[in-house]
């Protein structure tokens, strides 16, 4: 199973520890759903914790 499955299954069961785990494995993997972090809707639910713009602003996406 893909990282980026993975953290949308924790982000939905309400585990953003696990969730921003596998976001992370995903960036690392260079998975291309990450170009969609600030657009895709499967990623409403960790926008609100500041390690998701922390997050966003390492992989180069605009702000």
């Amino acid at each position: 199973m893909k990282c980026i499955w993975r953290r949308i299954i924790y982000a939905a069961l309400g585990d953003k520890d696990q969730a921003f785990a596998w976001l992370e494995k995903s960036v690392a993997e260079h998975d291309l759903i990450i170009a969609r972090l600030r657009v895709d809707q499967r990623f409403d639910n960790p926008r609100s914790d500041p390690r998701f713009a922390d997050l966003v602003k390492r992989v180069g996406l605009p702000q």
